[in-house]
């Protein structure tokens, strides 16, 4: 086996062979689709006789045909956006028309278990069983059915059908546990539990899941002894949940003082200590009548099934396996807030950040993980240029944490994304005070803040927070590179900017900004032949970037390629990237009277002209 450690979203400590083996087993394919629609601008695709509609929700709606290839092809468009709530509905319709296509039955119940409706699936997945298809994941979607029924010898019975390496090893050991503690059985539930594939870095896991049982069950001496050894042997895989966990079996029998102890043993100035604040209040807020955080069967398997899912993540090409498992893990315990989470990185990580929120926005505001769900919402809105939204959910954390220096630099630059200059300075000036130590770390707040101050024409206070930033930087690249090309801008400094620039094309030679930079170095040098490379570089890097094209067209002007460099100029009139930071009508004044000005600079230095020119 490979000793290779995982931890991902909470979860435990898992091993690369155990990931290994769930890359083994069959996919269930939620996205196998070839049809590619094309939706014009008013949101229309005519296929056939066939009429598609996307709507404003997102949805798509069809028109025109009463047989069966309208909703199956509404469902397949739907399936290939993953839009899986669109594309069920309309694969049962084509079920209830179709009963016998065994290709609809089995997207349909994925696709249902994807979405955490375990028990709607089970009736489509017991279908595909009858059928004789037995490698598939329909037995695992009648067993979790079963389980939550108290079925628990037929859930068993179930999970028998899956026997590759990952069910073998992990899936089943842990999931035949959780119907013993469901039949009130420690023996077999621990036996069950050391089928587990035996190795060192599966201890953590093994001890996790032993303890819940024990404690449920009511043998506090080996729960006592399973959540010992994890803090005392295995510190470092102990998780948020697991503290959680943890904490709150210590704090129901009495012994507030160790769940304090435990809780100490984790904190930093960081994230880290807003959760923890949501820890101790746990604490001090409970008592022996505190209800357990794992209080009956299904919450323990719908832990089994979170972990499960981590594996998938884990995993190469695990990601629709990952939603199914983490999906049933929210089925099983509604209200663990963590695979919420999960399940909303899942959907990041296919870019659908829209539907990602949805999962995020569920999380209550008196969970401790509400803080960093508003957090990863704050980040997709942003992604999805939904400033306003991002703001409003930033200035509430704002209410609850107002001097958290990294709220207040987040709202500054969204600020700044709006063009609000003077309120993003403002807002960054507040977050360089929040800093109680100032730091290595600290120079995002000083950059940012001098970005703001640039784009404000206040060049002397951007170049002052510029060279703080980069002393505690060490010379970052971006920070190098963004001080560099302002002096250029200013003619000063001109050695010093070329060292800059050429330092942090070392250091970053595929970033088309820094590669712009070093263009325009050559273009300001008055060496166009060397512009013109580096800027088509950057153009390629960056093709949607309005300065970048700017650059470009000034470059191929000098050059002698002055239709090109007309092309360019109006294109950078139409781009959108960085498209505040061009003059317009600067640009437009050289497309009417072509003319274009560039006051020729000098390198001093003997070494470091003969490098540029040998570049």
């Amino acid at each position: 086996m490979k000793d290779i450690m995982m931890k991902l979203c909470g979860g435990l400590i898992l091993i690369g062979a155990l990931v290994l083996a769930c890359s083994q087993v069959k996919k269930p394919h939620l996205r196998e689709l070839s049809l590619k629609p094309q939706f014009n601008a008013e949101g229309y695709w005519q296929t056939e006789n066939v009429l598609f509609k996307k709507n404003a929700d997102n949805s798509i709606s069809y028109y025109g045909t009463n047989s069966l290839y309208g909703p199956y092809l509404a469902a397949r468009v739907a399936h290939m956006r993953q839009d899986f709530d669109d594309a069920a509905e309309y694969y049962k319709i084509v079920m209830q028309k179709d009963p016998g296509n065994a290709r609809i039955n089995r997207s349909v119940y994925l696709i249902l278990s994807a979405l955490g409706q375990i028990d709607n699936a089970a009736p489509y997945a017991q279908k595909e069983i009858d059928s004789g298809e037995k490698k598939s994941l329909a037995p695992l979607i009648i067993a979790l059915n079963n389980f939550t029924d108290g079925k628990y010898e037929q859930a068993r019975k179930q999970m028998s059908a899956l026997n590759e390496p990952a069910y073998k090893t992990i899936i089943n050991p842990l999931f035949n546990a959780w119907t013993y503690v469901g039949e009130k059985d420690e023996k077999n539930a621990i036996a069950s539990i050391n089928k587990i594939v035996d190795d060192p870095l599966l201890e953590t896991m093994k001890l996790f899941h032993k303890a819940l049982i024990y404690d449920y069950l009511g043998n506090k001496e080996k729960a006592t002894e399973c959540f010992a050894q994890i803090v005392q042997n295995h510190p470092k895989d102990v998780t948020y949940r697991v503290l959680e966990i943890i904490t709150n079996f210590y704090v129901r029998n009495g012994d507030k003082e160790m769940a304090h102890k435990i809780s100490g043993r984790y904190n930093d100035r960081g994230l880290l200590a807003l959760l923890l604040k949501d820890i101790d209040k746990k604490i001090e807020n409970g008592s022996i009548n505190t209800e357990a955080v794992i209080n009956s069967p299904r919450k323990g398997l719908a832990e089994a099934m979170f972990n499960i899912g981590t594996i998938f993540r884990a995993s190469t090409g695990g990601t629709e396996y990952a939603q199914i498992y983490i999906a049933a893990s929210s089925f099983l315990n509604p209200d663990y807030d963590l695979s919420q989470i999960a399940l909303a990185n899942v959907l990041e990580e296919i870019g659908l950040l829209k539907e990602a929120n949805r999962y995020y926005a569920k999380i209550p505001a008196d969970s401790g993980s509400y803080f960093i769900a508003r957090l990863k919402m704050i980040e997709n809105l942003n992604t999805l240029k939904d400033y306003q939204g991002a703001e409003d959910n930033l200035r509430l954390l704002l209410e609850d944490y107002p001097e958290n220096t990294q709220l207040l630099t987040d709202l500054g630059t969204i600020m700044s994304n709006m063009n609000r200059e003077k309120e993003a300075i403002k807002i960054f000036q507040k977050a360089v005070k929040s800093i109680k130590n100032v730091n290595s770390s600290s120079w995002p707040v000083f950059y940012s803040l001098a970005v703001s101050y640039d784009r404000d024409n206040q060049k002397a206070k951007a170049e002052e927070n510029l060279l703080k930033a980069l002393e505690l930087s060490n010379r970052h690249p971006n920070v190098l590179n963004y001080l560099g090309y302002t002096w250029l801008t200013m003619d000063k400094n001109v050695d010093q900017a070329a060292e800059m620039i050429l330092e942090a094309y070392k250091q970053y030679p595929y970033d088309g900004h820094i590669v712009d930079s070093l263009g325009w170095l050559f273009y300001r040098l008055g060496w166009y032949e060397k512009a013109v490379e580096y800027l088509e570089q950057a153009s390629d890097m960056n093709p949607g970037n309005a300065v970048i094209s700017d650059h470009l067209g000034d470059a191929y002007w000098f050059g002698g390629r002055k239709n090109e460099a007309v092309f360019q100029w109006k294109h950078a009139l139409d781009l959108k990237e960085d498209a505040e930071s061009v003059d317009k009508d600067a640009i437009r004044r050289k497309i009417e009277d072509a003319q274009v000005e560039n006051k020729e600079l000098t390198v001093q230095s003997p070494s470091l002209y003969r490098e540029l020119r040998n570049m």
